[in-house]
């Protein structure tokens, strides 16, 4: 087993792999969205994406893994681990904002899909016509709060959404709902975070960002048209 790491005032340095899952169709052939978002699986460029990105972690120590149980991160995490024996776990909590359910309201693709994040920090925003933004980010902020309490792990890999992700790095970063929109997430990005941990009252003392939206495939993402 490999030395923890430390910060140089001594306090344990605890590091988060945070994934996003691989791609999906969310959108149909006829550009309409899916009737049930939570049942998208990866599609064939998701799967190339998690089994590449699985490559690239292959040699990353990690003793815990958590998903949000939704199958797009059941099978990302699965390609991505798909070469050490360790379970996953779920955390519901960490599930992608949530869309009204069964709702026959007409959306528009860019403005209420595509670009919704932006909409994060108007007051009373809702992610189509379902879960508030801030009640989102409170969600997934006291997820992350219990999982970083938890100190059962020194190494653990997360494997959420792009909002979620967002929402994360917000937390992290302080910038609160003004992370949707300005924050990129790749599909099947990782990002590297590290919480010191003060050895004796379990405080966090620190909370840094050591990498964002690193992928697989390229750095430059030259291949993207958009």
């Amino acid at each position: 087993m490999k030395p923890k790491r430390m910060s140089l005032d001594g306090a344990e340095r605890r590091r988060v792999y945070l994934f996003r899952h691989g791609a999906v169709d969310y959108v149909d052939a006829s550009g309409k969205v899916v009737p049930d978002t939570d049942a998208v699986a990866l599609n064939d460029t998701g799967q190339a994406e998690a089994d590449a990105m699985g490559q690239l972690f292959a040699d990353v120590a990690v003793d815990r893994a958590v998903c949000s149980g939704l199958q797009r991160t059941r099978e990302t995490a699965a390609r991505v681990l798909s070469n050490r024996e360790i379970a996953v776990e779920v955390d519901a909590g960490l599930e992608e904002i949530r869309p009204a359910k069964n709702n026959q309201l007409d959306y528009d693709l860019f403005r209420d899909v595509a670009y919704s994040h932006w909409q994060a920090g108007d007051a009373g925003s809702r992610f189509l016509g379902g879960e508030l933004y801030a009640e989102f980010y409170d969600r997934i902020s006291l997820a992350m709060e219990s999982i970083v309490a938890d100190d059962d792990w020194h190494n653990i890999a997360l494997f959420a959404h792009g909002g979620t992700n967002a929402a994360i790095l917000g937390w992290v970063t302080g910038l609160g709902l003004n992370a949707f929109g300005l924050i990129d997430q790749a599909t099947c990005c990782l990002n590297v975070i590290d919480f010191d941990v003060d050895r004796n009252s379990s405080a966090v003392l620190r909370k840094v960002v050591r990498g964002m939206n690193t992928v697989s495939y390229t750095h430059l993402r030259a291949h993207e048209t958009l």
